[in-house]
C-alpha cells in the first residue's frame, strides 16, 4: 500500500534521528515515542530496485515507503553524498532527469514509489 502524501511523510522523516547498526540496517528513532526505535533492513537488487522493511505498524501492514524507510534511505545515501526524493508515479520521478530507483516490499510488489537520487 502507497502513503497518499508522500511529499509530507518525506518532510515529516527528515526530522527522525537515524544510526546506521549493519551495512543494510538502520535505526530509526520513533516519531511517537521518542524512547523507541524501528529498525529497517534494506535490499539492493539489480542496481534500480530497493526493497525495504521497517518494524512499524505501517510496513507491518503491507505498507512500503514509511517515515522510517524514507529516513534510513537518507541516511544511507547521505554516506555517498547524495540526498534522496519519493515520488508516487514514474512519470514524476522521471521529470526530475536524475537517477531513478523503484522501492518495493517485495519482488512483484505494484504498490512501490519511485526515487530520485542527485547530489547533497
Amino acid at each position: 500500500m502507497k502513503p497518499k502524501y508522500i511529499k509530507q511523510l518525506q518532510a515529516t522523516s527528515r526530522d527522525l534521528d537515524a544510526v546506521r547498526v549493519a551495512k543494510h540496517q538502520v535505526l530509526v528513532e520513533s516519531a511517537t515515542d521518542p524512547a523507541d526505535a524501528h529498525l529497517v533492513t534494506v535490499r539492493y537488487e539489480d542496481g534500480h530496485t530497493i526493497y525495504a522493511r521497517c518494524t512499524c505498524e505501517w510496513s507491518q501492514h503491507n505498507g512500503v515507503a514509511c517515515k522510517h524507510v524514507m529516513t534510513a534511505l537518507e541516511e544511507l545515501a547521505a554516506t555517498k553524498g547524495r540526498t534522496l526524493s519519493f515520488w508516487l508515479t514514474p512519470e514524476d520521478a522521471r521529470r526530475q532527469k536524475q537517477r531513478t530507483f523503484y522501492l518495493a516490499r517485495y519482488s512483484t510488489d505494484p504498490d512501490g514509489v519511485w526515487i530520485t537520487s542527485r547530489t547533497a
